[in-house]
């Protein structure tokens, strides 16, 4: 009599597991990760969410960035922000950001690089005279609340995320006014940041390295012409400025990638990613943003309100051999960029295609999502035929016994 009971037990043991394997799959699919392989660990790349800024949805944007992550890769180890997380570098824009994390994502750390609008920025062509002390003590108070990193104290600093470092290096004057891309790199901290990339060699993992302002021609935004590099050398303000040096440091080490924002373009323009195959230099990633979106136009799209629209921002994605790096759009939920850099020496696949992934159309945007919905409507189907024929198989063999003197 037992058999009885226990049989249809396990039919619904199997429909279970059946169905969970397909959601998980499914999820996994979504997220571009491979059902047949999951990566080590992953994270986030965000940046230039400019809180407080009036022409734009700095708060929703946000918000809805971090949500999406939550949503897609609740297993993420961490947020990587490349600066402009304020619009003018207040207390109260830095605690509009804590607060809409900490209801989000409160147990997510958050490192932050520093953008110049974090830097005592001011509107207008008007010299900024705001102290270095009052922007620079204000930004490590809340990059160590964000992080839970209270060793941070300074605008470049370092850390370790599953074992790989992740340098983070920054400006350290005061904006002059918004129309001067002002990226001064101490003598102290280009020599540590030489000294971080060689111990980071040695763990033989990636390094990855954020900044905000892009090096010079290498990502959207900071190609010849475009102007949204730093400045990198400016005698009158800067004499010994090392920031334009940084790029062959980077370069030295063919497992370093290197993110920054401050262009804000998206991930639809020319060359957001430099990849190379032949082992010689670091990679990089334009970063996008997440406040508001500009384009090879040199301009953005406003919405019938008069503000500036879109919001992007990278899922990274480590695995043994490689790395899968995906630019996502927050605001209309789709996937829009996806490059893969082999570990073991230069990209893996499309070496010489850092083109987005996936285009405006929604027919091709949704070609993924309606593969894994098939795959889970047929999984759920054979659950359903492999609980009913075992539950046909138990009722069948108790009409047989019933037949006979059995009680």
């Amino acid at each position: 009599m037992k058999h009885k009971r226990s049989l249809p037990v396990f039919a619904g043991m199997v429909a279970v597991l059946l169905l969970t394997a397909a959601v998980s799959v499914g999820s996994r699919q979504e997220a571009g990760v491979s059902a047949e392989e999951e990566p080590l660990y992953m994270f986030n790349v965000i940046g230039d969410m400019q809180m407080g800024d009036p022409g734009c949805y700095s708060e929703e944007n946000y918000r809805t960035a971090l949500e999406e992550i939550k949503s897609v890769s609740p297993e993420t180890k961490a947020i990587l922000s490349v600066g402009d997380h304020t619009n003018n570098g207040t207390e109260a824009e830095y605690e509009t950001l804590s607060t809409i994390k900490n209801e989000v994502l409160p147990d997510v750390p958050m490192y932050y690089a520093i953008g110049n609008h974090d830097r005592g920025y001011v509107s207008g062509t008007a010299e900024n005279n705001t102290p270095v002390s009052e922007w620079m003590d204000r930004f490590i108070q809340y990059a160590r609340l964000s992080s839970g990193n209270d060793s941070i104290n300074n605008v470049y600093y370092s850390f370790q995320l599953e074992g790989s470092y992740v340098i983070v290096l920054g400006s350290e004057v005061t904006s002059r006014n918004d129309h001067c891309n002002d990226v001064f790199i101490s003598e102290d901290q280009y020599n540590w940041f030489q000294n971080q990339m060689a111990a980071a060699a040695k763990t033989d993992l990636p390094i990855f390295v954020i900044i905000h302002e892009p090096f010079p021609d290498t990502v959207s935004g900071s190609l010849d012409g475009q102007g949204w590099e730093g400045n990198p050398n400016n005698p009158d303000y800067y004499p010994d400025n090392r920031y334009a040096d940084l790029k062959a440091v980077a370069d030295q080490y063919p497992q370093a990638i290197v993110f920054s924002g401050h262009t804000h373009w998206e991930f639809a323009s020319r060359q957001p990613v430099v990849v190379t195959d032949d082992e010689t230099r670091a990679s990089y990633f334009n970063c996008s943003a997440v406040g508001y979106l500009w384009n090879d136009n040199n301009t953005g799209v406003r919405d019938s309100a008069g503000r500036w629209t879109g919001s992007e921002g990278l899922f990274v994605y480590v695995y043994s051999d490689k790395i899968v790096v995906r630019g996502r759009d927050f605001l209309n939920q789709k996937w829009v960029l996806e490059q893969t850099i082999s570990l073991t020496g230069g990209n893996a696949e499309n070496a010489a295609d850092s083109t987005p992934a996936a285009t405006s159309d929604p027919a091709d945007s949704n070609d993924a999502d309606s593969s894994t919905t098939a795959w889970i409507i047929a999984a759920v189907c054979a659950a359903a035929v492999i609980a009913a024929a075992i539950a046909i198989g138990v009722v069948v063999s108790s009409k047989k016994k019933g037949s006979g003197n059995e009680k």
